[in-house]
């Protein structure tokens, strides 16, 4: 019998152990850059869509600085309180309050522009009119999928901004 020498006495990586560690390195690595992949705004398609109306509490709204949702990171920011949304309108940005869920309008998107029909103008200086309270609403925000995509004045509510 021969003495173990110190060539046998190797630390060696098993191929499952190398593969495991592999595999969580990547799972790891892509969870880190579908987190951090740079937010897109939320876009209406070409044609008409439905979109929920929600007033904007301009009592309680803030401007906010543009850009907070850009970037590697920008969809885990938290530039406005919990309780407000963060919408980029016209090139600025305001962390909005926002009332109830009001109802849904059909518009229509042309190019970079939305239009409302006649219908979703009268539902929307309608639900303004009966809101009540000391201040009627101004503003309404228009959501589609959980995101804004526009904001009309209920003065003029012909056109909204695109949101984004």
């Amino acid at each position: 019998m021969s003495a173990p020498t110190a060539a046998s006495a190797k630390f060696r990586l098993s191929p499952i152990l190398t593969w495991g560690i592999t595999a969580v390195t990547a799972l790891i690595t892509a969870f880190v850059l579908w987190l951090g992949w740079p937010a897109e705004a939320a876009e209406l398609p070409t044609g008409t869509s439905e979109v929920e109306v929600h007033f904007i509490d301009d009592e309680l709204t803030t401007p906010a600085a543009t850009g907070e949702k850009d970037g590697w990171f920008g969809s885990l920011s938290a530039p406005c309180d919990f309780d407000s949304w963060y919408v980029e309108s016209a090139g600025t940005a305001i962390c909005a309050t926002l009332g109830e869920r009001m109802g849904t309008v059909t518009v229509t998107r042309t190019g970079q522009r939305i239009e409302l029909p006649a219908e979703a103008r009268k539902s929307i200086t309608a639900w303004a009119a009966d809101a009540g309270g000391t201040q009627p609403p101004a503003r309404a925000l228009l959501v589609r999928d959980g995101e804004p995509v526009g904001v009309v004045a209920v003065a003029d509510p012909g056109v909204a901004v695109p949101a984004g």
